[in-house]
């Protein structure tokens, strides 16, 4: 009788304190995760035209609470003037993408982006003549770069893919911490990364194993004091594209790059 009092009183104690305290967190957790992988119609993000004789595209997705207004559009404008010399003669096409519905919630974000990007890619593939495609996002914004780059891929293999990661967000559904990190850059041809270590956003501030990242923080002048860092990187981007300091892939000289690695950080200053 002592031995079956102290088995239930140890097992009343169990319930109290590890199973009773875990069911809270657990049903939050199933809340959540049915809340961010619930269907959704993207048709409102993802349809815009693509041309038929499209040959190169180039698109831009913007981050958490933010909108193609603060970098994206002008980057899109930027690469439709100032085209590099290899990129003049191919049909051309330059999309910001809009997905503000979406971009607003830090739980959301990442797997409605990716889910985003997937249908994007699978677009793009139907596009008989595409040679290239060279997509930048921020934040967030990454993992539609990322869903663009594997659809197409597993689609059309011989597409290339240049992708460039501007201050990344690595957290994926709230949960998975590492996963940009270790997925970011790991289906292009070319990943270009570029940091602000002063920025405390997961993945934002460290190297990428799968691209060539440069960090940027000490080019920031005193014109641009005002810029956050996790925005920097995207404000940085925008007047090194213009003087075509940044790398382009498709038949672009990326030989320079061979002393660098994957996975390290190269200090710009």
């Amino acid at each position: 009788m002592l031995n079956l009092t102290k088995y239930n009183l140890a097992r009343l104690v169990f319930w109290w304190l590890v199973i009773i305290p875990a069911i809270p967190f657990i049903l939050v957790t199933i809340g959540i995760s049915v809340y961010v992988y619930w269907p959704r119609d993207y048709s409102s993000v993802i349809d815009f035209s693509v041309a038929e004789n499209i040959e190169y595209i180039t698109l831009s997705a913007h981050g958490v609470n933010d909108s193609p207004r603060s970098w994206s559009d002008e980057l899109q404008h930027i690469m439709a003037i100032d085209s590099y010399p290899q990129l003049q003669p191919l049909a051309k096409q330059h999309q910001s993408i809009n997905w503000q519905l979406y971009s607003d919630n830090v739980f959301l974000c990442s797997v409605a982006g990716k889910k985003i990007g997937l249908e994007i890619g699978e677009r793009l593939a139907k596009a008989p003549n595409l040679k290239a495609v060279h997509a930048v996002g921020h934040s967030c914004g990454s993992f539609i770069i990322l869903g663009i780059c594997e659809r197409l891929k597993s689609i059309n293999a011989n597409v290339l893919i240049q992708t460039t990661y501007l201050d990344p967000v690595s957290v994926y559904s709230g949960f998975f911490w590492d996963y940009g990190i270790e997925h970011f850059g790991s289906c292009a041809d070319f990943t270009d990364n570029y940091i602000d270590t002063r920025d405390t956003v997961p993945g934002s501030n460290i190297p990428l194993p799968n691209a060539f990242t440069f960090d940027v923080t000490q080019l920031q002048t005193p014109e641009d004091s005002g810029v956050p860092p996790h925005a920097w990187p995207t404000r940085y981007y925008l007047n090194a594209y213009k003087q075509q300091y940044v790398p382009v892939f498709y038949l672009g000289n990326v030989a320079a790059m061979q002393g660098l690695k994957k996975g390290e950080s190269v200090v710009l200053n």
